[in-house]
């Protein structure tokens, strides 16, 4: 059993920083100002924006979408990769095709919950856009979409067909065409094409040896298939292209489990320990643990829900939750690769500093980055799920 007055405290809290990290104009800062991240970006304002629609705050949910609805000022349709304060395009990577998704998908959710089809036919012109630069990289062979850049943002698992972003584009393309129903403007062939998406990832992706859906295919001159366990497979489920009951969930979830769950420390690892790629150490992430959570929420798997959430609730401090925690000595290694590289940008060393002065630091275990609002974002969604399923 968890701590029910201890979750209750941390979803209070999770509250209190998604509105925080809102600004006035409607952005959704990635963390406060004074930590890593004091921008915009679409995936993170996305998962926020999806935590004030889990926890009743509608208004905010449509500030937010309001704000990065304006922010659709590249010419291909997609959302800038990152955005600053003003609004304005503060890309430093290649355009994120997920990102672009899970703005519609949210907004989906926004008027799922609001029924405010005038906000949605306010906006329609670059939700049109939008679809239009997935649909533009859809490609044809696989039935997949191309991913330049995705969720982990590292060309080696990212640069292909990744899965991540393409169960973020199947469930986005459906429900903007559900959306053309509602305002009498049906566009059957989003469908189609989430449709082609939905048999692309079970016809491409899923690898029956493993017994698990593969992270990423990389074509061309790359031409390989990875393999790798990697949390955000999830996304087959958590995006709605197949339910948590489908066999292949299951054992995917599996998988990941058995590979990424860290045996010392507890809590779902991201991906496996690449040598000169754990930005902060090696360690597990709160908010790919309570993804994971939800799909044992979801199942009825009390036992291992409550296993996920309780480690959650174990590792926050004074009810925040990190981006994600390491080992110090992992920790170390980081710091000392990235500085003999030459790698250490300011916001590098802010994330280090920051790590070093947490109180935990002393007792060998780096926090990095607190508190983030995604993970937040995600406490409040799932613990709704869990009170919901478990009627708590």
């Amino acid at each position: 059993m968890i701590d029910i007055r201890k979750a209750g405290a941390i979803y209070r809290k999770s509250v209190d920083i998604l509105k925080s990290v809102q600004l006035k104009n409607g952005g959704c800062l990635a963390t406060p100002r004074g930590e890593r991240y004091p921008y915009i970006y679409p995936r993170d304002h996305a998962a926020i924006t999806l935590g004030f629609l889990s926890a009743g705050l509608f208004a905010e949910a449509k500030k937010a979408l309001a704000f990065v609805l304006k922010c659709n000022c590249t010419a291909s349709g997609a959302f800038p990769q990152r955005i600053d304060m003003d609004g304005n395009d503060a890309s430093y990577k290649p355009v994120q095709i997920d990102g672009t998704a899970m703005i519609l998908y949210t907004l989906s959710e926004y008027i799922n919950r609001t029924n405010d089809l005038g906000f949605a036919g306010k906006h329609w012109e670059i939700i049109n856009k939008a679809v239009s630069y997935i649909i533009n990289n859809f490609h044809e062979d696989k039935q997949l979409v191309f991913t330049p850049n995705s969720i982990h943002e590292f060309p080696p698992t990212e640069k292909g067909l990744e899965i991540w972003a393409n169960a973020a584009c199947c469930s986005a393309l459906q429900r903007m065409y559900e959306l053309s129903v509602l305002l009498h403007d049906p566009r059957a062939e989003w469908e189609d094409y989430s449709n082609k998406i939905r048999s692309g990832i079970q016809g491409f992706m899923w690898n029956s040896r493993i017994g698990a859906f593969v992270k990423n295919i990389r074509l061309k001159e790359s031409s390989s298939v990875l393999q790798d366990p990697d949390a955000s497979k999830y996304a087959v489920a958590d995006f709605g292209v197949l339910p948590d009951s489908d066999v292949r969930i299951k054992t995917t979830v599996r998988h990941i489990e058995k590979a990424l769950w860290h045996k010392e420390l507890g809590g779902i690892c991201r991906y496996p320990k690449y040598e000169g790629r754990n930005n902060g150490g090696w360690g597990p992430w709160p908010h790919f643990t309570l993804m994971l959570c939800r799909h044992f929420i979801n199942t009825g798997n009390r036992r291992k829900a409550d296993k996920y959430l309780d480690w959650v609730i174990s590792i926050s401090y004074k009810n925040m939750l990190p981006e994600h925690i390491s080992l110090v000595s992992e920790f170390e290694e980081y710091v000392s690769d990235f500085t003999e590289a030459g790698l250490l940008r300011d916001d590098r060393m802010i994330l280090i500093n920051n790590a070093r002065k947490h109180p935990m630091f002393r007792k060998g275990l780096a926090y990095i980055t607190t508190p983030l609002a995604w993970p937040h974002a995600e406490f409040i969604r799932t613990f709704n799920l869990y009170r919901e399923k478990f009627k708590h």
